[in-house]
């Protein structure tokens, strides 16, 4: 049988040290937490069908190190964490100052501050991908992109 509370806290303890480290862009630290990397931003895929945005760690990585350089002070927040079998869910918010290009988004210098839900997924005690949720539409218009 295993001992559930010690499970949630390992499971939570790799989930507040991968936010951890992208808080303090430490991007190879970050990575380091998943034993399988791959993490889905819904808002960037291309259709609601779509597979993995980012399904390895080399796409985890490129993906982490261009969202850190266009907000070289974005914050994580955990406002919320809740253990499911398989996850461990992180209601929060992300800010930052757009100061340098990321994707096709040219640098704004305006501040973005929403609210995301992050879903960690496991196998056993093993973070195997992350799922992102957060309105894009909220986040474009506070970078002043879309009206």
């Amino acid at each position: 049988m295993t001992d559930l509370p010690a499970l949630r806290a390992a499971r939570e303890a790799i989930v507040r040290q991968h936010i951890y480290c992208e808080s303090h862009h430490d991007v190879e630290g970050a990575v380091a937490t998943f034993a399988r990397a791959s993490y889905d931003v819904v808002p960037l895929a291309s259709s609601p069908d779509a597979p993995h945005t980012h399904p390895t760690a080399a796409d985890v990585h490129e993906h982490l190190s261009g969202l850190l350089n266009a907000f070289p002070d974005l914050e994580l927040i955990i406002l919320n964490l809740h253990h499911a079998d398989d996850a461990v869910i992180v209601e929060g918010r992300m800010r930052g100052t757009h100061s340098n290009d990321w994707s096709d988004l040219k640098a704004t210098g305006k501040t973005m501050d929403m609210r995301a839900a992050i879903f960690y997924r496991f196998e056993g005690d093993q973070m195997v991908n992350e799922t992102a949720y957060f309105d894009m539409a909220t986040m474009l218009r506070q970078l002043g992109v879309m009206a």
